[in-house]
């Protein structure tokens, strides 16, 4: 996929934190130790994040509602996943074990992210990132449909549950 001018490449985010984890890490004050940690894994899983869901909506599908949910919502942390791990399993685990990670680092301020951490942050994008181009090549715009689907029944499921208590 070229870049139009101007246009932003979200792998060097995962380069950003690599910067910040071998260059910088061990020369900021103990203070803002934790904040480079949870910053490092962040940008390491919007780096891959967003590096997937660009190949995604540079695939030809027609769905135009579900390239909008893609593009512009919150769904799309999910439908990227899900349709990675409809191509292959590990690799949509991978995606959602970085998220965790993620979401650990950017929103549980009630602990302490133990180092290793970030390092477990670090192999997991680059596995995915080594892997991603096979997958993406497989891709078909009925794994994305499908996808979304599964994800709209796994939801109403969970609103029937909590409306029958």
């Amino acid at each position: 996929m070229s870049l139009s001018r101007g246009a932003f490449e979200p792998r060097t985010f995962y380069d950003l934190a690599t910067h910040l984890k071998d260059r910088l890490l061990h020369t900021i004050p103990r203070e803002l130790k934790q904040a480079t940690d949870r910053t490092c894994i962040s940008r390491a899983y919007y780096a891959v994040f967003l590096s997937l869901r660009d190949k995604i909506l540079a695939l030809p599908f027609r769905d135009a509602e579900l390239r909008r949910r893609i593009k512009h919502t919150n769904d799309a942390h999910a439908i990227v996943a899900e349709t990675i791990r409809i191509i292959d399993a590990d690799v949509g685990d991978l995606i959602v074990n970085l998220r965790t990670l993620r979401n650990e680092a950017d929103y549980r301020t009630d602990i302490a992210l133990p180092p290793d951490k970030v390092d477990q942050a670090f192999k997991i994008a680059s596995e995915i990132f080594s892997k991603s181009a096979l997958v993406i090549s497989k891709i078909k715009e009925s794994d994305i449909i499908s996808a979304w689907n599964k994800i709209q029944r796994k939801r109403q499921g969970r609103h029937f549950y909590f409306r029958v208590m």
